[in-house]
């Protein structure tokens, strides 16, 4: 049977996100090229997609969420844990079978374990990160249309009723969709997570990350659809 280590603690969960932000180069603000270059060597292996490119980026976006507070807690309460699952499995014997998502859908196919009662396999996990990632891209890309004074409350809504929701129960919806009117301005939100003087292409930047965050939830969907895995319990 397929081992992997004892879920992560605390300390070695911020072990890990130290390990990914010295990687992006700071800890001051979020840094969407990093994203961006992370996601797009995930998608350089094109048969199958990097996994660890892809938690690289992703942990980085949990940075995002980070800086703007509680109001996306819905999303990022999950985020630490799914990824340290992915991580323990990476390290544990059956490691080389996670290099690719392709891999980790192949293996557990073939043993059986993607629908095991005793652990959450590797393909159920990332399909949750998978679905906020779709729910990420569109807010993201939303703030591309919006003026600098515009709120942003009414494009993270309009993006979590078109994606997100519908994995999620009533009162959780209800309670991320009144929270999102707490969000701040264009201007306001990027200050805060690139810094009180952006560069003048932050726009520009994040225009590119929706579309490379797009694009990686489009291909790891086509994927899941391919190996009929887009219903994991």
């Amino acid at each position: 049977m397929l081992r992997i280590p004892n879920a992560t603690s605390l300390v070695e969960e911020m072990s890990f996100y130290e390990k990914v932000t010295n990687n992006s180069g700071t800890n001051d603000y979020f840094d969407a090229r990093f994203v961006c270059e992370s996601f797009e060597r995930c998608m350089e292996d094109v048969g199958g997609l990097s996994l660890d490119s892809y938690l690289k980026g992703y942990m980085e976006l949990y940075r995002f969420f980070g800086f703007l507070g509680s109001v996306f807690s819905f999303v990022a309460s999950d985020i630490i844990s799914k990824i340290n699952i992915l991580e323990n499995y990476q390290k544990s014997e059956v490691g080389g079978h996670y290099k690719t998502i392709q891999s980790m859908i192949d293996y557990e196919s073939s043993n059986n374990l993607l629908k095991d009662e005793t652990q959450p396999s590797g393909a159920r996990t990332l399909l949750r990160l998978h679905r906020a990632l779709e729910f990420i891209a569109s807010f993201i890309g939303n703030l591309d249309v919006l003026c600098d004074d515009d709120a942003t409350s009414t494009a993270a809504q309009e993006s979590y009723n078109k994606t997100l929701s519908k994995f999620h129960p009533w009162l959780i919806k209800k309670g991320a969709l009144l929270a999102m009117y707490t969000l701040p301005t264009k201007r306001q939100l990027l200050r805060k997570v690139t810094g009180n003087q952006p560069p003048p292409d932050t726009c520009i930047v994040m225009k590119k990350l929706g579309e490379v965050a797009l694009e990686v939830y489009k291909r790891t969907q086509q994927l899941y659809e391919e190996n009929d895995l887009l219903d994991l319990p």
